[in-house]
């Protein structure tokens, strides 16, 4: 196998005059400061900015002499740590040609240190095969504790794993694909709502959409309207079983989000069911085409993001009737002491990494460090052991626990909460709900809880040469021709980095509370 450093060569550019000359130094430029100063340079020359947009919108001439086959790459990520990828670039690859591309993200995301490459090769089981005979660029990044795909910074990677491939090869935008088995299915829930705007669908496999919120993302089902979902459960899963997801799978599907969810019986946690799924989620797979600009779109959560057009920059002052808040009561789920424990631990026992909150852990003032060795008299050898043992507890249950912290041992006497319906979701940030959809350059927004926002306007969907109209609930709050912004082009075409999605201008509103 060959190693072969992320940015080992850039695509070569077609040189006709200095515009031209600048877009593509701006598109190739990797450093933030470099970036900025072509910019700066770009809009000095007062080029056009429909030429600019053209430009853009052309890209990259890629090279044909680029590696092909099962690569080991390594990608930086924004806590400035690399981290080893998987890239399997089809041998047959041509530059003319666009390719899907997915990445697939593993379980167990929490260890540490990260999987090396491998560590990786075993992760080839899930989707090699099937990349090479339909033709796609595959992508397997490594995550660690500190960099779990619910997070920036494991997100991040993802995100940082397909740029860095389109540098080099010629990624059809709107056909990105993220996947993953366990903590690698949770991951996909996550992306669809946090950072929707590549995707043309996501597949999460035997994961958890209120895994999601670990990071701390606070998890609001309407976000999945703008991202199709073909989502694998089983009903023997220990740890997210499938009559824990359905609830969730209901309320999205009445939210109208394109779901298609499996339901896998007599399976557990175990993802060896996969070869026979895999024809249908390939078939659905063929059918996505993500719209680069949707007429209509959707975003609900806390703090602010982007959803394609669409930037909310501030939240704040829900009413709560036009978009009810929807966070569906699950089942009663499995009995669980509320810790996260490291993989990497070799015993005897388990080690703690995290204490969740509102938990019998936490209750019994459990802490990060501490080494559970005894449950109920019992010795725990790993956690398989402590796993059995739980599954002989029903809620409402007293157990005793027995733990080594530093030199001293302790032992405490708890009881698992009685069985009840529980939210699915957390709640306690402020967060608010948009609609836009676009028609005929006119705008119509419903808002609630929303502060401020951005629409960012490019064509097919605007007409700049004409005024836009922008509506907030019934009211006119821009009406107008806005001038084309030939700097936020450049920048958030380069940041996008997408050459079907192109915007001449930004249009910032602020709503009336």
């Amino acid at each position: 196998m060959r190693t072969v450093p992320i940015l080992l060569a850039l695509a070569t550019f077609a040189v006709a005059d200095d515009t031209e000359l600048l877009v593509g130094k701006i598109l190739a430029a990797t450093e933030p400061s470099e970036r900025a100063r072509l910019v700066e340079a770009l809009v000095a020359g007062k080029p056009d900015p429909r030429e600019v947009a053209r430009l853009f919108a052309l890209g990259r001439a890629y090279a044909a002499d680029v590696p092909t086959g099962w690569l080991e790459r390594t990608v930086t990520g924004s806590d400035g740590k690399e981290r080893d990828c998987l890239l399997f670039v089809p041998e047959g690859y041509t530059p003319e040609k666009r390719y899907p591309f997915l990445a697939d993200m593993h379980g167990g995301v929490s260890r540490t240190p990260p999987l090396d490459h491998a560590g990786l090769e075993q992760m080839k089981f899930f989707w090699a095969e099937h990349a090479a005979e339909k033709d796609f660029i595959l992508a397997i990044p490594a995550g660690e504790k500190g960099a779990e795909w619910w997070t920036g910074v494991g997100s991040g990677n993802v995100l940082s794993v397909l740029a860095e491939t389109r540098r080099l090869y010629n990624v059809d935008e709107n056909r990105v694909f993220a996947t993953g088995f366990s903590d690698g299915g949770s991951g996909s829930f996550y992306l669809a709502l946090a950072a929707p705007t590549p995707f043309a669908g996501v597949i999460p496999l035997n994961g958890h959409v209120a895994v999601a919120q670990a990071g701390g993302l606070e998890v609001h089902l309407r976000g999945f309207a703008n991202v199709p979902v073909y989502a694998v459960s089983t009903t023997d899963d220990q740890l997210y079983p499938s009559a824990g997801m359905k609830p969730i799978i209901d309320a999205m599907r009445e939210l109208g989000a394109a779901v298609t969810w499996r339901e896998i019986p007599d399976f557990g946690h175990d993802p060896s069911y996969l070869p026979g799924e895999r024809p249908a989620i390939a078939a659905w797979m063929a059918e996505q085409r993500r719209d680069p600009h949707p007429k209509a779109v959707v975003w609900e959560g806390a703090g602010g993001g982007r959803v394609r057009w669409l930037r909310v920059t501030a939240v704040g002052g829900r009413k709560g009737a036009e978009f009810p808040d929807v966070n569906p009561k699950l089942p009663p789920g499995r009995i669980r002491i509320g810790v996260v424990i490291d993989q990497a631990f070799e015993g005897p026992g388990v080690m703690v990494t995290e204490v969740q909150e509102g938990m019998p852990a936490a209750a019994l003032g459990i802490e990060e460090g501490d080494i559970l060795v005894g449950f109920d008299g019992k010795e725990i050898g790993d956690i398989t052991d402590l796993q059995g043992m739980l599954r002989g507890k029903t809620f409402g249950d007293a157990f005793k626990l027995r733990l080594q912290r530093g030199a001293e041992t302790i032992e405490k006497e708890g009881r698992f909460p009685d069985a009840r319906p529980e939210d699915a979701f957390r709640r306690g940030k402020p967060f608010g709900t948009i609609r836009a959809e676009a028609k005929d350059n006119v705008v119509d927004v419903r808002a609630d809880g929303i502060a401020a926002f951005e629409l960012y306007l490019g064509e097919p969907l605007f007409d700049l040469s004409k005024p836009v109209v922008v509506k907030v609930n019934g009211e006119v709050v821009h009406s107008g021709v806005v001038p084309m912004d030939l700097k936020f082009l450049a920048e958030q075409a380069a940041t996008d980095d997408d050459r079907t999605m192109i915007y001449l201008a930004r249009l910032p509103i602020t709503v009336k509370s």
